[in-house]
């Protein structure tokens, strides 16, 4: 990332009467450092104040450390040491901070209590639940969404292949498995997440696990898939059918859900709150007496995590705003245990004048086979 995303972190830091602030969640270490590592066992932290900034990692990652984080300093434990917190009180002790921040949600108890007897003396540790480093993630600069954007495509090129490769009685295992071939083939650091393959009764569990059933003509496939492109995460789902549908009920539910999706994303622009975004698709299922089946929120935000924020969601705080250069996702369902269900899923960019798709995959339903 650049030094300007660093120096607003400092600027924060002046405003919070912080000294230097410790990174220790693996994408806010990312994403200050531009070292793509989501390591969260012994890779290591961020130390920053307003003249250094520091990555404390272990001899394991010292040499790609160097490579990826220019401008930043390296500093290494004792060779088989795996214990940073003396190593960081010392840098601590030396500069004579005295207010150092840290992300509580992302240090465990057990480091938490040998920093905190390490910096006794020294230094306070002052917790924030909510790191600045993820509000500033919340806006993707130009390069990031580049990145998002490859990833996208990526996605949409791995669901043609599929389209077209997909058979009748190939398991679902098979098709998640050719499904990363073909990402990395493209060029795909992997897949962003596990991907899911719902087939039949298994799609009413909207995070269902690929498993060793095989998939049958007229019947629903869910399949949710998304690349990552240098460390930046694309998201997609869509709901297929391979040859005319057993049932016109799946036809009847896959057009409310669509027209769902549809809605939200048009209505979608920077300032809308994430409860009102919900709002656009949930309205619609629930007019269609299909809110009992809607059991997650409408969307969330990607990028170098699957899912971070902001949240369309009705647990979305009222006053938290999509801003413009979010990019988030749009992604309604139906889920009917013993049955099925389906789900449709785009990605895009939240701007001052609306949403701008980052995912083209078509939403037809049929695979003609």
């Amino acid at each position: 990332m650049s030094q300007e995303a660093i120096q607003q972190v400092r600027v924060w830091l002046t405003e919070q009467g912080l000294d230097a602030f410790l990174v220790t969640q693996p994408q806010n270490r990312s994403y200050l450092s531009s070292w793509l590592n989501d390591d969260r066992e012994g890779a290591g932290m961020l130390l920053v104040s307003q003249e250094r900034q520091i990555i404390l990692t272990n001899s394991l990652y010292q040499e790609v450390a160097e490579r990826e984080a220019t401008g930043w300093e390296i500093v290494v434990p004792p060779p088989l040491a795996r214990e940073y917190a003396l190593v960081l009180s010392e840098v601590v002790r030396e500069a004579g901070w005295a207010r150092v921040g840290f992300e509580s949600a992302h240090l465990a108890y057990a480091e938490y209590t040998r920093f905190n007897e390490a910096f006794k003396g020294a230094a306070e540790l002052v917790p924030y639940e909510k790191s600045y480093v993820n509000t500033l993630r919340l806006v993707k600069q130009p390069r990031e969404i580049e990145m998002l954007r490859r990833a996208a495509a990526i996605t949409d090129q791995t669901f043609a292949h599929l389209c077209r490769w997909i058979e009748p009685g190939m398991t679902e295992k098979e098709i998640q498995w050719e499904m990363t071939r073909k990402m990395l083939e493209l060029g795909a650091d992997g897949p962003a997440f596990e991907a899911i393959v719902a087939s039949g009764p298994n799609g009413s569990m909207p995070h269902a696990r690929a498993s060793s059933r095989r998939v049958q003509p007229g019947e629903l496939i869910t399949i949710d898939m998304g690349a990552r492109y240098k460390g930046y995460c694309a998201d997609m789902t869509r709901t297929i059918c391979l040859g005319e549908p057993a049932e016109a009920r799946m036809v009847e539910l896959y057009e409310i859900v669509l027209l769902a999706m549809r809605t939200c994303e048009a209505g979608l622009r920077a300032g809308i709150s994430g409860q009102a975004a919900d709002a656009l698709a949930r309205d619609i299922l629930v007019a269609h007496d299909l809110g009992e089946q809607y059991i997650h929120g409408t969307g969330h935000g990607i990028g170098l995590e699957i899912h971070e924020g902001p949240a369309l969601s009705q647990r979305a705080p009222e006053d938290a705003l999509l801003p413009a250069g979010s990019v988030v996702t749009v992604e309604p369902g139906v889920y009917i245990p013993g049955w099925g269900g389906l789900r449709l899923e785009d990605s895009g960019v939240v701007t001052a004048e609306g949403f701008e798709r980052l995912t083209q995959s078509p939403t037809n339903l049929v695979i003609q086979r």
